[in-house]
């Protein structure tokens, strides 16, 4: 991927946007729409334990409205020389609409002396799909999973169940 600028901004964001949607499909099998929308979110350093920050990430992310990439765009821009890492995940994959997520990372989040070496860096673009725990088993690593499982659906809490159990009952050797 080339550098990003103010004015690649869209276009890099765009090409990320395919991609993520290409892993995904390959990882998941839902159904993954062209269609997208995007919610923005900061991410910001926190003493909060992973389980805590994800259940306040979520419900802040479901009170956000979704928005085409041209609406979300004004904000980043504002935001792109402290910008310093942009992370693009499947928020949620619905029937007719993928929200994607674009997290944030700002420079001024950064350790002061560290800031002061990538002050005039541009930002980092990342795609990434994240595997539920049950997805890193060496008997899971190839099956497809649900997309929408950090959401906490039916299925993906059967299957966090299931994996418990059998870890209990000596079935999985870590």
């Amino acid at each position: 991927m080339n550098t990003i600028t103010k004015t690649t901004l869209y276009s890099n964001l765009s090409d990320a946007t395919i991609s993520l949607l290409e892993i995904a499909r390959k990882s998941s099998w839902n159904r993954i729409t062209d269609n997208c929308l995007y919610i923005t979110s900061e991410i910001e350093n926190s003493a909060q334990n992973f389980c805590d920050l994800h259940k306040s990430r979520k419900q802040e992310n479901d009170q956000k409205v979704p928005r085409s990439l041209a609406e979300v765009l004004p904000q980043l821009l504002s935001l792109f020389d402290n910008l310093h890492d942009i992370n693009l995940y499947v928020y949620r994959a619905e029937r007719n609409v993928t929200i994607i997520e674009i997290a944030y990372y700002l420079k001024t989040s950064l350790d002061a002396m560290y800031r002061e070496t990538i002050i005039s860096d541009p930002p980092m673009l990342h795609y990434k799909v994240p595997i539920p725990n049950y997805g890193a088993l060496k008997e899971d690593r190839d099956k497809k999973f649900d997309i929408n499982w950090q959401l906490n659906p039916l299925n993906h809490r059967l299957r966090v169940f299931w994996m418990r159990l059998k870890y209990k009952l000596g079935m999985y050797p870590f």
